[in-house]
């Protein structure tokens, strides 16, 4: 059964050399620990361009990446606040997130039960009475998204409004607020990341596959958001992050 609220969990750190961040619309919890036994619970907001980054040697590092528009619910923060940020959890809910950080220790080897006591506390920051937005926000995401193969191109930010009985200017406000990013960006975030995983096939067949109207639209999208052309990206060639 999909979790309502937890898109994609990751569980060990990252093996490569570089860090490969995506542009991504989604809010991501990270719990982490160094060799030197100090706990933190970070929350990564939207990312809007791709970020490049030499991987830390870190022996724990669990993230869970919160489904788009779901973030508000669980924090209490609209996700526009977050955009291009990494603040730390006690920032958002108090010393609570202090407490949760000691408490992960115990888990270190066991990173499953630490995802269930992160997974535990988000939703346990839930209103008695959830916004009742959210399932429209939903809808949105999921209409706005790059289809699965065979399946209708994403539909445009206009008819994703008219389809869901809402102005499209009020649709792009709430969107804005409840996922970081205005829904055409979305879409282009969305677009930008499922190409990562077609690497492999001729780039004419990628870009009518992601909906895109030629292969130039495909990689002026794909420099604009992750900083590199499709070609440099394929053999590594990334601007790594000096900080």
């Amino acid at each position: 059964m999909l979790d309502p609220w937890i898109e994609t969990v990751t569980l060990k750190p990252a093996t490569t050399p570089i860090t490969v961040l995506a542009p991504d619309p989604a809010t991501t919890v990270v719990w982490r620990m160094t060799r030197a036994g100090e706990s933190d619970v970070l929350i990564a907001g939207p990312r809007t361009q791709a970020a490049y980054h030499e991987t830390k040697d870190l022996p724990v590092c669990v993230r869970l990446r919160i489904r788009p528009g779901r973030v508000t619910a669980l924090l209490g923060t609209p996700a526009d606040e977050l955009v291009d940020r990494t603040v730390p959890l006690e920032d958002l809910v108090g010393r609570r997130a202090q407490h949760l950080a000691e408490h992960l220790v115990a888990d270190r080897h066991r990173p499953a039960k630490a995802v269930e006591a992160l997974r535990g506390f988000l939703v346990g920051q839930l209103p008695p009475r959830l916004p009742g937005r959210l399932d429209l926000v939903t809808n949105a995401v999921a209409g706005l998204a790059p289809p699965a193969e065979g399946m209708p191109a994403p539909r445009r930010v206009s008819d994703t409004a008219a389809g869901l009985g809402v102005s499209e200017r009020y649709l792009r406000r709430v969107f804005r607020e409840d996922v970081g990013v205005s829904p055409k960006h979305f879409a282009r975030m969305a677009r930008v990341r499922s190409l990562i995983d077609q690497a492999g096939r001729p780039w004419a067949e990628t870009a009518a596959y992601a909906g895109y109207t030629d292969q130039s639209h495909l990689i002026a999208d794909f420099r604009s958001l992750m900083r590199v052309t499709p070609k440099a990206f394929a053999a590594g060639k990334v601007p790594l992050s000096t900080c």
